[in-house]
């Protein structure tokens, strides 16, 4: 299993949400090419990188995506605003090695566009809560889990990154209840994201059989030593 920290972009800063909410981020650094080359220093094999001001319509941080694809030499999978081919084409030709699909994912047809032109190189995220698919920025439910993960498998989709809006930015563990279910919908790789707090965790995690996990509160808050959470993650990586 493979341990991705996350870098979340607001107004060029890093943050944190709680449970997805806006109105409760906290900022963790002003550089985030520090941050990003501070993880890599530490073992990290890929970098998740959000822009949540993409995600809720408020402008963007592709400025900042950039910096961090040119400074780091480990990949980089971004997420957030991205709701065409156009735009997936602009993040990978940044440099990012992975476009993660958020609220255009809820369209099968898209994704097997996305999928068509770049491969392996698109994930499909799906954000939940309750038991639904949030969209926009996690403010619209789209519809049950089970409705969206097998139309999305069918469509071509190649791996799914699935994150728990409730365990998000929590620390008190993450949803294995979800993953199981998820896993038991799909064949294709996951990576579970929301709630991780500790090895213990990671290590929940990788005994479900995910993928991978991406941390972000428990690295920013210490909980989490970095070098343990690299310690964790077991396999060779992407």
């Amino acid at each position: 299993m493979i341990v991705i920290p996350a870098i979340d972009l607001r107004g060029g800063r890093c943050v944190r949400l709680l449970r997805g909410d806006p109105g409760h981020a906290v900022v963790y650094g002003d550089d985030p090419v520090a941050m990003a080359l501070r993880f890599e220093e530490a073992g990290a094999r890929m970098l998740h990188v959000v822009d949540l001001d993409a995600a809720l319509d408020e402008g963007d941080n592709r400025g900042a995506l950039l910096s961090i694809c040119e400074a780091v030499s480990v990949p980089v999978q971004t997420g957030g605003g991205l709701h065409d081919l156009h735009d997936v084409d602009r993040v990978l030709a940044l440099g990012a090695s992975r476009a993660v699909l958020g609220t255009a994912a809820r369209d099968p047809v898209f994704v097997g566009r996305a999928v068509d032109r770049h491969g392996d190189r698109v994930v499909v995220a799906l954000d939940t809560r309750d038991g639904r698919v949030m969209i926009r920025g996690w403010r619209d439910a789209a519809g049950p889990l089970e409705r969206f993960l097998p139309a999305l498998d069918s469509a071509g989709a190649t791996r799914f990154l699935v994150t728990s809006i409730g365990a998000d930015g929590t620390l008190e563990g993450p949803d294995l209840d979800l993953y199981r279910r998820v896993l038991d919908m799909t064949e294709r790789p996951v990576l579970a994201s929301g709630g991780v707090a500790s090895a213990a965790d990671l290590r929940d995690l990788e005994a479900l059989g995910v993928e991978g996990a991406v941390v972000g509160k428990a690295l920013y808050e210490g909980t989490l030593p970095l070098a343990e959470a690299m310690a964790a993650g077991a396999g060779d990586g992407p």
